[in-house]
């Protein structure tokens, strides 16, 4: 599908007659980004305080909203409790407490509360859908579905679901559908002893640590076959990564970005079946960064005429751009949420009054808003656009109910519910296409082209689910090497990438990207430990180097046609500031 676009010279001739349009027109168009919610829960009366602007803004997980089902919220928040002292407490452990809460709407009433203790400021909770949540207390994982277990007076009460006990877990990533689990660890390495400075002569410099080797695990998440029972989750495969983050994967395969040069792109989306089926182009000044909004529709992230990420793209799987539109603003800290049975996402866009300097510290003054705008996929539309105050760097301070009706978020204190307007005829057939349209689900091994397949003898060592009491999984120990395999196309640091959660450090951090090849499964997990290859280039690289010449089979870009003779220069920081769209 070609996008329309608005030539300089028509544009420029008819400036009197869109004045006259937009004299008309701008009342209206102003009026309607001022939304009035439907509703307003103050935070006050489920026992809300107030929480540090410092920990907000550097990226501390401290306040969290999410739909149960389409008529609950859990609310959850840091609070200030007496902490009991534990016997071999780290040294390093932040530990605080969090108060959780079961609202029903529209009532507002609390149904039930719990306190969790946490260890660290990073992201401790996820939404699985149907109605269950994902905990994270320290490198351990555990379920917990509080309105299916209500009337039982245990709303909270936790399945196992993983755990590791030699490595760290580094950031937990869900698919948008919320049926692929992303589980990213790092072996636990003790502190370096720190050189002793000599008496006389220089102080001898420190050795650069070594980046550690990211395991990357991946889950099929089932839905429960009935209400009450648990989210069961069957081994995916594993992949190992040079740093922390996410890739654009589904259930049924990844998304590959291809350099056509002259700063076009295409995507070519690699099922785990070895099938490759080619998509729509993307022109852009820095590299672009798909993200899947559902199992067959994608947003892309770029750039026009600079390095700075200023626009934004909808694409699907039957090779269409769908829509393409700017993003204004300098921002940090992206997130979105999504609604995939209504066709619908939401992107948080943390908005400056300038550019910052990536990995500096935030500060009050440079911040001018947090600001969220609901999406139709098909189509770009923009159904709602609303802020929330606090601002919170780390997100989760809205969110969508999962039929796509119902949005809320954090704003003046209080919980503020909008209800957005129902699918028209033209938006359910094309929810129905795009359902219709997604790849072929298959049960095979996630796994990206050009990383080898492990052998029956190197082969993860996950423990299925099934094997497990409660639906418990262990990550493995698998052997590091000192020359890790990354997945093609690696971002640098903050680059685009699916919210992940990096508990101990960095809440922001780096996307990793699957490579261009033909995927190879690999063998079925024993109980062995699976070994990276000793060859970098064993994950491969689909950034081609020089400038190659566009494919003659795709169809050619369709905006931004930008003619040069020299290869687009990937910068190190294309969104500057420090965290692009994730």
């Amino acid at each position: 599908m070609t996008v329309p676009r608005i030539l300089i010279s028509t544009f420029r001739h008819r400036l009197p007659l869109i004045g006259a349009l937009l004299f008309f027109v701008a009342p209206t168009l102003f009026a309607a980004r001022v939304a009035t919610p439907d509703q307003r829960l103050p935070l006050e009366q489920f026992g809300f305080q107030a929480l540090s602007q410092q920990f907000l803004l550097a990226g501390s997980s401290m306040l969290t909203i999410h739909y149960v089902d389409n008529e609950h919220l859990l609310l959850t928040f840091s609070a200030r409790h007496l902490l009991t002292r534990l016997p071999d407490e780290p040294e390093d452990d932040m530990d605080r407490t969090i108060d959780a809460v079961l609202i029903e709407l529209p009532s507002g009433h609390a149904l039930a509360r719990t306190t969790w203790r946490t260890h660290d400021h990073g992201q401790y909770l996820w939404s699985l859908g149907h109605g269950h949540f994902l905990l994270r207390i320290r490198d351990t994982l555990t379920t917990f579905a509080p309105l299916a277990n209500l009337s039982t007076g245990k709303s909270f009460a936790e399945r196992p679901f993983l755990s590791t006990e030699n490595r760290r877990i580094a950031a937990v990533i869900l698919s948008p559908d919320a049926d692929l689990l992303t589980v990213e660890t790092i072996k636990r390495m003790p502190a370096p002893p720190k050189p002793k400075t000599p008496l006389f002569g220089p102080t001898p410099i420190e050795p650069a640590p070594e980046r550690p080797v990211v395991q990357v695990n991946f889950y099929r998440l089932h839905p429960p076959a009935e209400p009450g029972a648990p989210i069961k989750a069957e081994y995916a495969g594993i992949a190992r990564s040079r740093a922390v983050g996410g890739a654009p994967i589904t259930v049924a395969g990844y998304l590959d970005t291809v350099d056509q040069g002259h700063q076009h792109y295409a995507f070519d989306f690699h099922s785990y079946t070895g099938k490759v089926d080619e998509l729509s182009p993307f022109d852009s000044t820095c590299h672009p960064y798909p993200l899947f909004v559902s199992h067959s529709e994608f947003i892309v992230f770029g750039c026009h005429n600079s390095h700075t990420v200023g626009a934004v793209g909808g694409f699907n799987m039957r090779g269409q751009e769908m829509w393409e539109q700017g993003l204004f603003g300098d921002f940090i800290a992206p997130s979105l949420v999504y609604a995939p049975s209504s066709g619908r996402f939401a992107l948080s866009r943390v908005l400056l009054h300038n550019s910052v300097v990536p990995d500096q510290p935030i500060v009050p003054e440079e911040i001018s808003s947090q600001t969220v705008v609901v999406y139709q996929t098909d189509s770009g539309k923009q159904i709602l656009h609303v802020d929330c105050s606090p601002v919170e760097r780390a997100g989760q301070n809205f969110a969508l109910s999962p039929d796509g009706l119902s949005f809320a978020l954090i704003h003046a204190d209080a919980i503020e519910i909008y209800r957005l307007p129902p699918l028209t005829s033209k938006e359910e057939n094309a929810v129905k296409l795009a359902q219709t349209s997604a790849p072929p689900a298959n049960d095979l091994p996630v796994h990206f082209a050009n990383e080898p397949a492990p052998s029956a003898e190197e082969a993860d060592s996950t423990v299925q689910p099934e094997a497990q009491p409660d639906n418990a999984v262990a990550v493995p120990d698998t052997a590091q090497s000192s020359q890790p395999g990354t997945h093609a196309n690696a971002p640098t640091s903050n680059d685009l990438g699916q919210a992940a959660s990096e508990p101990a450090e960095h809440p922001d951090q780096v996307t990793t990207r699957p490579s261009s090849q033909t995927a190879q499964a690999p063998a079925a997990p024993t109980d062995n430990a699976v070994k990276p290859s000793d060859d970098p280039q064993a994950t491969g690289t689909a950034q081609s180097s020089g400038d190659p010449a566009p494919e003659a089979h795709r169809k050619p870009p369709t905006l931004y046609t930008l003619p040069t003779d020299k290869p687009s220069d990937k910068p190190a920081n294309p969104d500057h500031p420090k965290d692009p769209p994730q």
